[in-house]
């Protein structure tokens, strides 16, 4: 097993293999790299870059009629209605979330609802929740008669499942 010295100077601390920083420093390492992306994450330079991404994905990757949908006044009004509704807390952990880490969702995709604007049918979840749903639900729609089950699933039962430690995708249908 090979080791080499960490990397914090001054530190002549023997490091495990697959490790940058001694046991002592890594914890302070990740702490300061997580807030220079927090500070980055508020810079001009990411908002624009931001700005420009979403138009490129909305321009090239976005279903044309989701996003006609989604940048429409009436959208526009529910989703806001939602957000003060839900007090802007997750609807699965009931966390607290900032104003940019919301994804107003549908429970029912709104590819299979009646009524996209239907504000039962609506809940705020974290960004990183609705990527754990929307992996669950592309799952269950390849499966026979997946987009059946998709239309059934209760907002009890998304609850469940996004706050399982580590779900097998394949148990979802």
């Amino acid at each position: 097993m090979r080791t080499h010295e960490c990397y914090q100077r001054g530190c002549h601390e023997l490091c495990q293999s697959g490790h940058d920083y001694c046991s002592k420093h890594e914890q302070e390492h990740k702490q300061s790299e997580l807030q220079r992306l927090r500070d980055y994450h508020q810079t001009e330079q990411y908002h624009r870059y931001h700005r420009h991404w979403q138009r490129e994905y909305n321009r090239n990757e976005r279903d044309p009629v989701a996003n006609a949908f989604y940048h429409s006044t009436r959208w526009t009004k529910v989703r806001d209605y939602v957000k003060r509704r839900d007090l802007m807390i997750d609807g699965s952990t009931g966390r607290m979330l900032s104003d940019h880490d919301y994804i107003v969702d549908h429970i029912v995709p709104r590819r299979y609802c009646h009524n996209p604007y239907d504000i039962d049918n609506l809940w705020l979840l974290s960004r990183q929740q609705h990527n754990r749903k929307t992996l669950i639900e592309q799952a269950i729609e390849a499966k026979p008669n997946g987009v059946n089950k998709l239309k059934h699933i209760s907002k009890k039962t998304w609850k469940r499942w996004l706050n399982e430690k580590k779900p097998k995708v394949e148990k979802y249908f």
